[in-house]
């Protein structure tokens, strides 16, 4: 069937300055937002980062849009879609020509005859606008503005699949067009939320994951999809129920596929009525491949990262910290700890990875409720052994990311330079006895210290 679309002529752009947030620098997206509002975000091949978002307008929303550089360089806000009665927040993800989609439930206006009044798609090109509406609903379903956050991803045959909550519904549309037919995640009661869309990059299988509150089935879960329904019965991440009951964690459910490399994985809580611990578990095991104490952990999620790893980010007692795996995504590297802006109050945590940073947009009430950026870098791990040789030692040094070897880092020992191989290796020829304080570091990676005595 087809559909006009309504195209957005000329986009509003919000008069605010350009700002700064490379690492250890936190910058402020434009607007002010609710206190559990989640952007969408999503990187184009020019490695300029998309962040879409909603923001107040006085009784209305507007969907904003903010570019993120490379260098962690936040760009002016402009309004995407402006002036709708509710909105709710969206997902946005890559298409196979660059290009970008989103998908947000949301009534334009209250008119008899509004055809935008449930599940919305928009497009633009992969310079972030203007923004396309597609007018009428991306999905069968009449309640899916109800959700407050869409999940979406896409399919290996580069078809967009949604999906969406509401009370007594959680449900999934591949493509945007209503000739195909919705799709529903069964419930034994109410009810189900937070949905999220993951495909396997090794087998194309898709998954969606969700947070469940039914009497007998609480917890985290994920289970396969296609363009039939479901498939197989639901997995449920170890640890996220304890006897009969389960914490919700809060936001779009954190379930990832990985780049380049097969499975798909939740980062998810353990414990109740309190979380003790962050677990790293591939859908469909029975224990996790991580588990990393975190006591009372909040806010947490994932963002995959290049050649299979994953960017692992919580909140404790209002710091947050990241930290990002291997390529196994078995071990994490060093944990960055980063405090608030003004000391404010943290509701969300949402990242992407697939450059090798973390582009971290945080959720804070710091003087107004609002988002804020940080890039955050992964760190490297700087071990050291020795040997004696004659009079002296030779001491070899490795440079490791999350137990990896990092080729070409620069290790500097006072005067002296030296420059890792390929297994991550370098070796020094140090007098007998003394310490020896050696740096490695290397662009796109934070410094690691280390002394032998």
């Amino acid at each position: 069937m087809s559909r006009a679309v309504l195209a957005i002529a000329a986009m509003l752009a919000l008069a605010v300055p350009a700002a700064a947030g490379p690492p250890g620098s936190w910058s402020r997206l434009p607007g002010t937002v609710i206190n559990f509002a989640e952007p969408g975000l999503a990187r184009t091949s020019d490695g300029v980062l998309h962040v879409l978002y909603v923001r107040k307008n006085g009784t209305n929303s507007d969907l904003a849009h903010v570019s993120v550089s490379p260098a962690g360089k936040v760009g002016a806000a402009t309004v995407a879609l402006g002036g709708w009665r509710s909105m709710n927040h969206p997902d946005v993800i890559r298409m196979p020509d660059g290009s970008l989609r989103t998908f947000f439930g949301g009534i334009r206006t209250t008119a008899g005859s509004e055809p935008n009044r449930a599940m919305n798609t928009a497009t633009a090109p992969a310079s972030g606008g203007p923004w396309t509406l597609q007018i009428g609903k991306a999905a069968q379903s009449n309640s899916a503005y109800s959700g407050a956050t869409a999940g979406a991803g896409l399919a290996r045959d580069g078809t967009p699949i949604s999906a969406w909550y509401s009370t007594g519904e959680m449900g999934f549309h591949y493509g945007t067009s209503l000739d195909d037919p919705d799709r529903t995640v069964p419930a034994t009661g109410c009810c189900l939320y937070e949905p999220e869309i993951a495909v396997d990059a090794a087998t194309g299988q898709a998954y969606i994951g969700f947070f469940s509150l039914e009497k007998s089935a609480q917890g985290v879960y994920a289970q396969r999809i296609s363009p039939a329904g479901v498939q197989g019965a639901r997995w449920l991440a170890p640890g996220t129920r304890v006897g009969a009951n389960a914490l919700n964690p809060g936001g779009r459910t954190s379930l990832s596929a990985r780049i380049g490399a097969p499975g798909v994985f939740m980062v998810h809580g353990q414990g109740y009525p309190t979380f003790k611990t962050v677990a790293v578990s591939r859908v469909g095991a029975g224990k996790p491949q991580i588990v990393l104490k975190a006591d009372r952990a909040e806010h947490i999620n994932v963002a995959a990262a290049p050649d299979g790893r994953l960017w692992l980010v919580w909140e404790q007692s209002g710091t947050i910290f990241a930290t990002r795996t291997n390529k196994a995504a078995k071990k994490v590297g060093p944990v960055t700890k980063l405090k608030p802006p003004g000391g404010g109050d943290i509701y969300r945590l949402n990242g992407e990875g697939s450059a090798g940073p973390l582009e971290l947009v945080a959720n804070i009430s710091s003087n107004g409720q609002s988002l804020w950026h940080q890039q955050v870098l992964p760190g490297l791990q700087l071990t050291a052994s020795s040997r004696a040789a004659g009079a002296s030692r030779v001491i070899t040094f490795r440079a490791l990311d999350a137990g990896d070897p990092v080729a070409g880092a620069v290790i500097k020992i006072g005067g002296k330079t030296l420059r890792t191989a390929k297994n991550g290796s370098a070796s020094y020829r140090a007098p007998g006895s003394g310490p020896v304080k050696a740096t490695a570091s290397k662009t796109g990676y934070r410094a690691a210290t280390t002394t032998v005595r």
